[in-house]
């Protein structure tokens, strides 16, 4: 089968947008180099960018909603933590490891997932992330840490040696290497094929896409991508832990992240989550109402901006082009 993509309008001016986005965010540290909060949370940011991407890769381009990809974050924050501890391998090698388990999880998830859709899909996804929750809960009496309460592992502080600018430029390269992948991913032929599943299945199979090969794929990339930020969130946090790791508000804030930012967009739930970390973190103060407060803020958004913010954006700016233009050539008339 032949696959063409549908006609899309480049949107320079929102390239330079980002750009300039990508140079504000390497500064960050020059311009306040003290304040470890601030980068603290921009490292949170980072991080929920990178499985808030790769949620849209499985749920945004593919079609198959997830409601347990904290199974997938759990699964690689988890294999780093043991890997750290037992062996003391190198923070790069011990994270690709977590992202490749992970991937073993989104294999293991996509075979029930090739005879489910809609809510019998999403309903498996989170019964996953619940089982996995209770059983490493159950585990923790046998592999905890004396002293280390609600911990199942801490990672060495020998470990974590770099200060939090580094850490907070780590997790910024990282972010932007896995947004350039799956970005380009999205842009060929596989990403068409993940579209044609979306749009219509039973279509795409007709046409001739191996549909059961492109969802395990799908969950495979979306299960690596997400278990590299729990490995990398875990290094970030220092320890791994039912609680930390496996909480379902994380499957909820990534899925709120990614439709803010715009479904199907890769860079869309980038801006998502960098929305909902900065006023999680920085409504503390609120205590247990800033989850309300988050999510009320995250309703008006959806109310006003349905498509997501990235999609408005290129919309309002491809008219302004339009009209901008327009009037040039009515002057020349």
């Amino acid at each position: 089968m032949i696959l063409h993509r549908r006609g899309r309008t480049r949107s320079y001016p929102i390239a330079v947008l980002l750009l300039l986005l990508l140079i504000a965010s390497a500064l960050v540290p020059q311009f306040f180099p003290k304040n470890s909060f601030l980068l603290s949370v921009l490292i949170l940011a980072n991080i929920w960018a990178i499985l808030a991407m790769s949620w849209d890769i499985l749920s945004g381009y593919a079609g198959q909603i997830s409601f347990g990809h904290s199974f997938f974050f759990g699964l690689g924050g988890y294999t780093t933590a043991f890997l750290s501890v037992l062996y003391g391998w190198s923070p790069i090698l011990v994270i690709a490891l977590g992202g490749v388990v992970a991937a073993l999880g989104g294999l293991l998830i996509a075979a029930p997932a090739l005879r489910l859709r809609g809510p019998y899909l999403s309903l498996m996804t989170l019964v996953a992330a619940l089982a996995l929750d209770r059983l490493l809960r159950l585990l923790k009496p046998e592999i905890g840490i004396p002293g280390a309460e609600g911990a199942i592992l801490c990672i060495p502080q020998c470990l974590l040696t770099y200060n939090t600018a580094l850490k907070y430029y780590y997790s910024l390269g990282l972010m932007i290497l896995i947004a350039g992948a799956l970005y380009t991913l999205a842009r060929s032929r596989i990403g068409l094929a993940f579209e044609a599943i979306r749009d219509d299945e039973e279509a795409a199979q007709a046409a001739g896409i191996n549909t059961a090969k492109y969802k395990t794929l799908a969950f495979a990339i979306s299960g690596f991508v997400a278990g590299v930020s729990g490995a990398f969130y875990v290094y970030h946090i220092g320890s791994a832990s039912p609680s930390s790791l496996l909480d379902l508000e994380h499957s909820i804030e990534v899925i709120v992240a990614a439709v803010l930012g715009g479904m199907g967009t890769i860079i869309g739930p980038i801006f998502g989550a960098y929305f909902l970390v900065l006023v999680r973190e920085y409504l503390r103060f609120l205590g247990g109402w800033r989850f309300f407060v988050l999510f009320a803020v995250a309703l008006l958004v959806l109310f006003f901006v349905p498509r997501g913010v990235l999609p408005e954006l290129r919309l309002k700016l491809r008219q302004w082009l339009q009209s901008g233009s327009g009037q040039r050539r009515n002057q020349k008339v």
